[in-house]
């Protein structure tokens, strides 16, 4: 099971890294749009699976709604939206009056209260955090609907951040844990994995900002700059921001462990053999992209 898993887990990773490194603007928003859909609908099934009403279509939309929004109308960090301002908020209490007018015509929402919580927390829980990688992708971009390639660099980085620090927490997890991290949610999940992820996290961090100083790799501004430029990311940022994903990662994956152990099942799908399903897949980086973006803008120059 461990091989599989690492056969199935890796070559996964390095699609979607791939995908992150390479893909045009308009590619990772359709990319985007697809990953979060399938999360949604994973997500819904669960919940159907426990007995809970949810509006699965109307879930699907909004939240394809939500990601074309912020490709169109999110300004890169610092460039305030000269046309639409505050139109996050605006947008998010639109979708909570849909969800909720549409609880209120269902006649047979007996129990409305987790009709309209769950539906609007799908939404939440894949396309608004996954839209994240849409606002890194901008960094720096000269309109809103713009990609550059430090910011989609930005997303590879996180990507193979966050999926080798998976593979490290779960084969050192799989060979020396002994000690349980959270039981309640996740019995196979170990403090020993955790350090595992950690120094994988890490590990991989740093080398891909040595490796990118040293040979002037990737977009200039990231881990190097240009003469008397400053890097986004020195060695002591790129240290501190690996380790914040890792267990950005590890909270991701708890989360779902704790919706499949509320509906007694093990996987959310059987897409992937030894994984499970889209959303065993990438459970890890719904939280990862809003850690990173806010760290950069909090704390980078």
């Amino acid at each position: 099971m461990l091989k599989q898993r690492l056969r199935y887990g890796l070559a996964i990773a390095a699609a979607f890294a791939a995908s992150m490194a390479f893909l045009p603007g308009p590619f990772l928003f359709l990319l985007l749009v697809a990953f979060a859909a399938a999360c949604q609908w994973e997500f819904y099934a669960l919940a159907a699976r426990g007995g809970y009403r949810v509006y699965r279509g109307l879930g699907l939309a909004l939240g394809g709604l939500w990601i074309a929004a912020v490709y169109l109308l999110a300004a890169p960090p610092g460039k305030p939206h000269p046309n639409v301002p505050g139109w996050e908020a605006a947008m998010l209490i639109v979708v909570c009056f849909i969800v909720l007018l549409r609880t209120m015509a269902d006649a047979q929402a007996r129990r409305a209260f987790e009709t309209a919580a769950i539906t609007f927390l799908g939404i939440f829980y894949g396309p608004v955090m996954l839209s994240y990688y849409l606002r890194l992708a901008q960094w720096d971009a000269g309109r809103a609907w713009g990609t550059t390639r430090a910011g989609v660099f930005l997303c590879f980085f996180l990507s193979v951040v966050i999926k080798l620090g998976d593979t490290g927490a779960y084969a050192v997890g799989t060979l020396l844990g002994r000690h349980k991290l959270c039981p309640r949610v996740s019995p196979a999940k170990t403090w020993e994995g955790l350090v595992g992820g950690l120094v994988a996290s890490l590990a991989t961090g740093l080398l891909m900002a040595v490796v990118a100083r040293r040979c002037q790799w990737g977009p200039a501004g990231i881990f190097w700059a240009e003469a008397g430029g400053e890097p986004l990311l020195n060695l002591w940022r790129t240290g501190a921001v690996s380790l914040l994903l890792c267990l950005a990662g590890v909270f991701g994956d708890l989360i779902e462990s704790m919706f499949k152990r509320a509906v007694q099942i093990k996987d959310s799908g059987g897409i992937f053999p030894g994984i499970g399903g889209i959303l065993d897949v990438i459970d890890s980086l719904i939280f990862a992209p809003p850690c990173l973006y806010f760290f950069l803008v909090w704390s980078c120059p």
